[in-house]
Order: structure tokens, then sequence, then C-alpha cells
């Protein structure tokens, strides 16, 4: 019987093992991948553990690491190659694709930076470069939450403003009717770092609604979202490639 993904992950140095419930999401998302010759490409490598996790987890696949800082790994596997470099460094990213994955990436795991604008020029560039069917990962989106984090604010719940329209009034009296007691038609936003992104992606996802022709806005161009779904939990964040 082949051993768990946190079984394998308990014989190295890897922040992921903080966590058995982010292992546990990775297996649940990456287990119908297991016995396929995947292309992985993880940004943000830390100090190599993930790579060496990735590795014996796949044993038909070859992983590629990205990290600002030198390679940390003394020895590579023929099956893990490492790339030296900023996430948000489009040249690098695109040759990194050519070269190791010309038909597309399986599996690519931003856990890099997680600061929202690094994170978005990574995607803009890589999602693209993901085969159909295959999985992005956002890893710490909450960093968003985090005041101390640099581009990180303070979450702070908005009351209900008392100055509500009367069109907002009749929309309140509907919903409570079906008994929703309590319609918040003002609730909050934070738009900040990795949550700011997230919520941009799920606008990807919603695409159809935005430019639904009756409610929408159908001057935006009519089509298919190209993310299929997303899975969101504490601190990671699956897309599924259309």
């Amino acid at each position: 019987m082949q051993p768990t993904l946190l079984e394998i992950c308990k014989k190295f140095n890897t922040d992921k093992s903080q966590s058995d419930g982010y292992i546990l999401n990775y297996e649940r998302h990456f287990s119908h991948f297991r016995d396929m010759p995947v292309k992985i490409l993880e940004l943000g490598v830390n100090h190599g553990g993930s790579l060496l996790l990735w590795q014996d987890y796949f044993l038909k696949g070859q992983v590629a690491g990205v990290d600002i800082n030198p390679n940390p790994l003394k020895e590579t596997h023929e099956r893990v190659s490492f790339f030296q470099g900023s996430q948000g460094d489009h040249e690098l990213l695109t040759r990194i694709s050519k070269d190791f994955a010309p038909n597309g990436f399986d599996i690519i795991i931003d856990d890099a930076a997680h600061i929202g604008s690094l994170s978005k020029e990574s995607f803009r560039v890589l999602f693209d470069k993901l085969k159909p069917g295959g999985v992005y990962v956002l890893e710490d989106w909450g960093t968003g939450y985090w005041k101390g984090w640099p581009d990180g604010s303070l979450y702070q719940p908005q009351q209900l403003q008392n100055n509500v329209s009367k069109s907002t009034n009749i929309f309140k009296k509907c919903f409570q009717k079906l008994g929703f007691i309590d319609v918040d038609t003002q609730y909050t936003s934070h738009n900040f770092g990795m949550v700011g992104l997230l919520k941009q992606l799920i606008d990807e996802v919603g695409w159809e609604d935005i430019v639904h022709p009756k409610w929408g806005n159908p001057t935006l161009p009519n089509r298919k979202s190209v993310i299929k779904e997303i899975t969101i939990y504490y601190g990671q964040a699956f897309l599924v490639k259309a």
C-alpha cells in the first residue's frame, strides 16, 4: 500500500506539515494525479522539503521549484529542478513553462511571497500554462487580513447603515418574508492583498452572472470563465482550469 501524503510529509522539512488540514486538502485534490506522469511547479520552496515531498508522492512526476533565494537542496533528484528568481518575473516563468512543461502543467502551487500583486503576476502568466482540468493552488491567502503584512489590512465589520434606499428596504422586506430575518445589504468588502486577489478570481468564476443580459452588465464581453471551480479552505484555495 502506498504511503499517504501526510506520512510522506513527516519525512521532510516543510512548513506544510505544520497543519494536517493543508496536507489532507492536498491529498483530496491531488490523489487522482498520483500515478500519472504529472508536471508540477511550486513557487516558493523555503528549505526545499516540499519539492522532495512531491517527488515522493508523485513517483512518475517531475517537479520544478522557483524561489528568490538560492537552491536550498544540497542534491537534487533527476525528477526535481530548481530555478532561482522572483515569482513576478514574467520572462523567467515563461521560459520555465516552455522548457520544463511545453505541453502544460498539471499542478501549480503558489507558496511564495503571499503578496497579492506578486501572486497576481504569477497567475497572469502561469494559469494559461495549466492544462484543462489542472489545479492551481494559492496558499496562505489569509495574509490579506493581517494588519502587519505588507499588503494586508485589519478587518473591521461595517454596521448596517440607517440611510438605506427605498428599493433596498423593499428587497429586505421580500427576503424577510422568505425567512431571512436580518439581511445586511451594506456588508463590508475586504479587498486587500491575497484576499482581494481571491475575490477577483471569484469574479472570474461568476463571469456569466456579471454579464447577465438582464441583471448584469451586458456591455462586457460575453464568454465562459477560464476557471471551472474554486474550493476555498482556511489558508488554501484550489482552482481548477476549465
